[in-house]
């Protein structure tokens, strides 16, 4: 369930970035995508958007630890998808 919703919101990340740069690229070529690079308002948004799809990229990987009453159960990342009980 987890892997779908990571690959629901790299999705939309992608989206948003074809929204935001796509337009221009469409009409202007590549020398449209470099004046749209230039303007503050998409270097933050675009660096932004490479933030998000970083933090989705790596998440997984973010080990954590559960705690219960007696017992003691820790939840290490194994793979990049999937979580071991250790």
């Amino acid at each position: 369930m987890m892997t779908i919703l990571l690959l629901i919101a790299g999705a939309f990340l992608g989206l948003s970035l074809l929204m935001l740069f796509g337009p221009q690229f469409a009409a202007y070529g590549r020398a449209g995508l470099r004046d749209a690079l230039k303007r503050p308002e998409a270097k933050i948004l675009g660096s932004g958007l490479a933030t998000g799809m970083t933090v989705l990229l790596f998440a997984p990987l973010i080990a954590s630890a559960l705690i219960s009453g007696g017992k003691t159960v820790q939840v290490v990342a194994a793979t990049l998808m999937g979580l071991s009980f250790v």
